[in-house]
């Protein structure tokens, strides 16, 4: 029989290059203990201000480590296969078994892995030592290469380097199912899909590859048994087949279920169906897959549907890392599910993994939670030709395209198959296509570009929009939002009534200076974008504060997340749940303990038709309403005691009410922990959350608290602590001030079970203190068989099947846009776009959010056209501010002030001219790129780095080519203007 073994615990690591570790004999005696998941970058992370930038944390470590590993296996498993699983490492790992290097260097970072270590391991009493080389240096470079891999950077990822996914070793027979890892054992493993889904019954088909590694041929029998989530047995089927010797091959059989349950996001019904290898009436190798049957469709008319029945998908980008202060990118897969289990709380039914693959942890959890995923390869943005981009980086991201297919085709959760995060060269685009063709053609899965342009549309399904674009629409293609609303707000900064933030402000010049009330009410005004009914919906972005893609220096991580850095619910967090949740939902953003005398607005979010305000039982009013959701109550004056918000249905019946209360001073702290379900293992890489909050004597939680507390461990972990949002220098320390009256803080386990005692103390709120104990797990031999047991989720009522789309119905109205040159034009600032200008002359309005005329317009931007941007995001950092496709062979320009520094999109794609205009009376140089039709360009922000008070918006123009560009620029020479001063109009 088959045999997994997690191979996870008590490694011996440094963080150091130390070459000579590869060597058997290598004495690693002073180095660290540590299990997996890990990664070294957990004592530097979240731990200094963003750079601004985007360019995320980069105050890190980063370099080559080592890690080793021993273990034994057993004399009688000498006629086995043995494969090693590596679940991801980043950036890049070279594997070495007893001194020998195992071929290929891993450099995707994202994708799973693994070796055939038949040929190099030992049986019996003589050990085995596993050695691994692990790299996330900044910037990284290709093995042997001058080529810079795009996604192994902060602007996307913090760079947490790490084995930090699982390790599992697998003994098979040598005749056995393979496993689905072609990287580096060129194995497909076991495919499992639907065909002829009818209302109630379904095909279930299975392509087996079984390799026959004995020397002789074999005839075998395949069997596959399915069960439901009873661990009921409800079909069963059978192959025979011949191999010859040292081959492998795919067998390919089907059975009919009766009676199949569909998998949707609100029933999330999953069949187990295990196939075994069976030799001589003996089960000689097993391997489980979990199925789900689903039908669903993306639709440019009518918007999702899922079974049928129409859904919008409400949900949130992530990254792949999902890293949390303190504790990095690496920890067990009960955590990933607790990330989970906080979107669905929060009425999340979809998740859009972030440039690169999502982890078998969190793809595990959204198969059995209910979460429909959109699933990428590895990506930085854009293009793999050109800029950093590389021949080297397109083969690494095509072949990790490849496994991530392999790897992932059988999970019911991935509806996606994410090619890039931008559109990509035609040559590419092909290659994308048929790889996606090859290894899932039946998964019914459609491939998806971010940002696509019509040079890559011919060869993708589906695209994903940003901040409510819709790009191809033109061309009829379904829409699901990959992200929007890319505000920030920490979750400590309640509103600017609370004492201590009255003039709280973020970085001078930010593009984003939220409190957590700004960010929690602006959610009605963003989904907005998506809430059109042909369009499918998609991803809030971002849901956990990540220390990647960082805008605002005053922060140690980018807070645009739903929840904070310890996975902490903001008010936005509420806000969301109250937009995309089906049942009644209602929130009172903020907290009801301000000073007397204070006047405020007081906004409340629900999903109800009317909200009514009550304080101290007293009727205030009815809320104004905005954006469909949000309620807000004008100029209401604080009053002690307690704030109470009523919901009201159509028939004016109360669905939902909540209240907030003033809250008496802190009296003392409450400790409540958080760990796995199967309580706290000591298995080196478990991890205990202890929340500590200050509440009343009452027990209520006084939200303005933000004492110091001062924490100390006694028994077998390891402290990790927790963060303060906007302050350097907390990851890792023993003293922390709570945040809005709470904090979290993680603590490691180690390899010795037994009591873990944690004490709190407050100088102003006394003492607390809170013993949990770690529970023994079995290794042996370097070896275990713990694994997470799969917990059953509730799955309520069947909700049964819709009736689909309507066939005949047109597509969505959308106007001729074939007379134009700007088509399919996106924007992803902060504030509105005005109208396309078209037939452009002196006395139009230049910016969206200004009075501001062109004058003395050059003559060939005459009767031309314009966009119409808003001159309030001149200080917006983004590298895809704009996406547009021009739709006729045109001259492109970009007017950009002159007093301002010019971002390196436009000196890298535009060609500057001699030619000058007039602007809000400041002097703006015109750059020109002359395009295709179809051609779709991306235009970053105003400005890279700095900031400026007084400066201007760039303006984007269209004209046909070579219109009369004569004018050499001399007019305004001969003006003899300083274009360091404002312009003023005679």
């Amino acid at each position: 029989m088959s045999l997994t073994y997690n191979l996870n615990m008590d490694w011996k690591f440094i963080k150091a290059d130390v070459p000579e570790a590869k060597a058997v004999s290598f004495d690693d005696s002073s180095w660290s203990n540590v299990s997996l998941p890990h990664t070294y970058n957990d004592v530097d992370t979240f731990d200094n201000f963003m750079e601004g930038g985007h360019n995320g944390e980069r105050s890190m470590f980063t370099g080559k480590t080592w890690y080793r590993k021993f273990f034994k296996l057993a004399e009688n498993q000498k006629d086995k296969k043995i494969y090693i699983e590596f679940e991801g490492v980043r950036q890049a790992a070279e594997v070495y078994i007893n001194g020998t290097k195992l071929a290929g260097k891993n450099e995707s970072g994202f994708i799973a892995f693994g070796y055939d270590l038949t040929d190099y391991v030992h049986f019996g009493n003589e050990e085995n030592i596993l050695a691994v080389m692990v790299d996330n240096s900044f910037p990284y470079y290709a093995e042997g290469t001058d080529a810079i891999l795009s996604w192994h950077d902060s602007h996307w990822h913090p760079t947490h380097g790490g084995i930090y996914r699982n390790v599992k070793l697998h003994v098979k027979n040598k005749l056995h199912t393979t496993l689905p890892l072609y990287s580096y054992l060129e194995t497909q493993g076991v495919y499992v899909y639907n065909e002829n889904i009818e209302e109630s019954t379904a095909d279930i088909v299975v392509e087996a590859e079984v390799a026959n590694d004995f020397d002789q041929a074999k005839t075998t029998e395949i069997v596959v048994t399915v069960k439901d989530q009873s661990d009921n047995v409800v079909l069963t089927f059978a192959e025979v087949a011949s191999f010859e010797a040292v081959t492998k091959q795919v067998v390919r059989l089907s059975g009919n279920l009766q009676n199949a349950k569909r998998w949707s996001p609100d029933y999330p019904y999953l069949y187990e169906v295990e196939v075994a290898v069976k030799h001589q009436g003996e089960i000689v190798d097993t391997q489980t897959v979990e199925h789900g049957i689903r039908t669903y469709e993306f639709t440019a008319n009518q918007g999702f549907f899922m079974n049928g029945r129409p859904m919008k998908l409400t949900g949130w980008g992530q990254r792949p890392t999902n890293e949390w202060a303190g504790v990095g990118a690496a920890f067990p897969d009960w955590m990933h599910t607790h990330i989970h289990e906080l979107m669905k709380e929060a009425g999340g039914n979809f998740i859009r993994w972030g440039h690169s693959a999502g982890a078998p942890a969190d793809i595990r959890a959204s198969d059995r939670l209910g979460l429909i995923a959109v699933q990428p390869g590895v990506d930085g943005e854009g293009s793999t030709i050109g800029g950093v981009y590389s021949e080297e980086s397109y083969q690494i991201r095509i072949k990790a395209f490849r496994d991530l297919i392999i790897y992932f085709r059988n999970s019911p959760s991935i509806f996606v198959w994410e090619a890039g995060n931008q559109s990509v060269p035609e040559n590419e685009a092909i290659a994308f296509q048929e790889l996606h063709r090859q290894w899932d053609p039946h998964g019914k899965r459609p491939l998806a570009y971010r940002r696509m342009g019509a040079e890559t549309a011919p060869y993708a399904d589906l695209s994903i929009g940003t901040e409510g674009s819709w790009e191809m629409r033109s061309k009829g293609f379904a829409i699901i939002e990959g992200e929007y609303n890319r505000e920030e707000g920490a979750r400590r900064v309640w509103d600017r009534y609370t004492e201590g933030y009255e003039d709280y402000h973020t970085t001078p010049g930010s593009a984003y200076d939220l409190t957590s009330e700004d960010l929690a009410k602006n959610q009605a005004k963003h989904y907005k974008k998506i809430s059109n009914p042909a369009h499918c919906g998609g991803a809030n972005w971002i849901f956990s504060d990540s220390t990647s893609h960082g805008r605002v220096y005053s922060e140690v991580s980018r807070v645009s997340g739903q929840v904070d850095g310890v996975m902490l619910p903001k008010e936005s967090y509420y806000a969301t749940r109250a937009i995309f949740r089906q049942d009644p939902q209602l929130h009172i953003i903020g907290h009801w303990n301000y000073p007397q005398g204070t006047v405020k607005d007081v906004y409340v979010m629900a999903n109800c038709e009317s909200v009514e305000l009550y304080i101290n039982d007293k009727l205030v009013g009815e809320g104004e309403r905005s954006d469909s959701y949000l309620f807000i109550f004008k100029k209401i004056n604080f009053v002690e005691g307690m704030i109470r918000a009523v919901g009201y249905d159509a028939d004016g019946q109360v669905v939902i009410s909540q209240k907030k209360e003033t809250t008496g001073e802190a009296h003392h702290l409450v400790l409540t922990p958080m760990h796995g379900a199967e309580g706290l293992k000591a298995d080196g890489a478990d991890y205990l959350h202890i929340d500590v909050e200050a509440v009343d004597i009452k027990g209520r939680r006084v939200p303005t608290f933000e004492g110091k507390v001062v924490f100390t461990l006694d028994g077998p972990a390891i402290w990790r602590g927790g963060y303060n949002s906007g302050s350097e220098g907390t990851i890792n320390k023993h003293e922390l001030y709570l945040e809005a009256g709470i904090n979290r803080v993680a603590i490691r386990s180690t390899l010795e079970a037994g009591d873990i005692r944690l004490f709190v103390k407050s100088a102003e709120i006394g003492r607390a203190e809170i013993t949990v104990t770690s529970k023994t797990v079995s290794i042996e031999n370097g070896l275990s068989q713990d694994f997470s047991v799969k917990e059953q989720v509730p799955l309520g009522e069947y909700p049964g099947l819709g009736e689909g789309p309507v066939s005949d119905q047109d597509l969505v109205a959308m106007e001729d846009e074939s007379a134009f040159y700007f088509t399919d034009f996106s924007y992803s600032g902060i504030h509105e776009v005005g109208p396309t200008t078209r037939n452009l002359i002196n006395g139009d309005l230049a910016f969206a959010d200004e009075e501001a005329e062109f004058r003395f317009l050059p003559e060939f931007l005459i009767e031309g056209e314009a966009l119409c941007l808003p001159n309030a995001d001149r200080n917006y950092k983004a590298l895809d501010l704009i996406h547009v496709t021009i739709n006729k062979d045109a001259d492109v320009f970009v007017a950009h002030d002159i007093n301002l520094e010019k971002p390196e999109w436009l000196l890298e794609e535009f060609e500057p001219t001699n030619h000058k205009m007039i602007i809000n009376n400041w002097g703006h140089a015109l750059y020109k790129k002359t395009v295709k039709a179809g051609t779709t360009l991306t235009l970053g922000g105003n400005l890279d780095e700095a900031s400026t008070e007084t400066g201007n918006m760039y303006l984007v123009f269209a004209t046909e080519v070579d219109a009369d560009q004569d004018d050499d620029g001399s007019f305004w020479e001969r003006k003899n203007i300083d274009w360091s001063q404002p312009f003023v109009l005679g």
